[in-house]
């Protein structure tokens, strides 16, 4: 008889426990998202490098105006570089997009938005400055220069 109180007292704590590991599990990911790029390839939140992850938008000047620093800035290879299209455009569209304008660093599908722990700005551009740690450290708010994400990288890894 004791046994079987004991299997019953087991079975009860593991149904008490089911909703806390649940919880720790939801944690867990919800700290290091991961997310996928138009072009198919993974990427996680955290990262060895420093990350700049920049909302744009076609038909904002300023977005296309900062594409050329942005594409020498990921093509340097110090920092990860993302992009967000604000307009949530289907993947093909998004491809598209990256063709005519001839963005050189990955752009991100608009189905991995909901992952990330950054929300939709109110402004174009805004870029955020994100540790490997996947701490988002600054946000910038209109068009930014390869030299002004240098002064602020460098203030931030102090």
């Amino acid at each position: 008889m004791m046994f079987k109180n004991a299997s019953f007292a087991t079975k009860m704590l593991a149904i008490a426990l089911l909703p806390v590991a649940t919880f720790v599990m939801v944690m867990l990911l919800r700290s290091t998202p991961s997310f996928e790029a138009v072009s198919g390839q993974s990427y996680s939140w955290k990262s060895d490098q420093w990350t700049l992850v920049n909302y744009f938008a076609e038909w904002c000047q300023p977005c296309l105006e900062e594409l050329p620093e942005l594409n020498e800035l990921a093509q340097a290879g110090e920092l990860r570089v993302f992009g967000i299209s604000y307009d949530r455009l289907p993947d093909q569209e998004i491809k598209d997009l990256i063709i005519r304008h001839q963005i050189q660093f990955p752009v991100l599908t608009t189905k991995s938005l909901e992952a990330l722990p950054i929300s939709l700005p109110a402004v174009l551009p805004t870029t955020y400055i994100v540790s490997p740690g996947g701490e988002v450290v600054d946000v910038l708010y209109g068009k930014v220069t390869i030299e002004g994400i240098h002064v602020l990288l460098e203030k931030h890894k102090l």
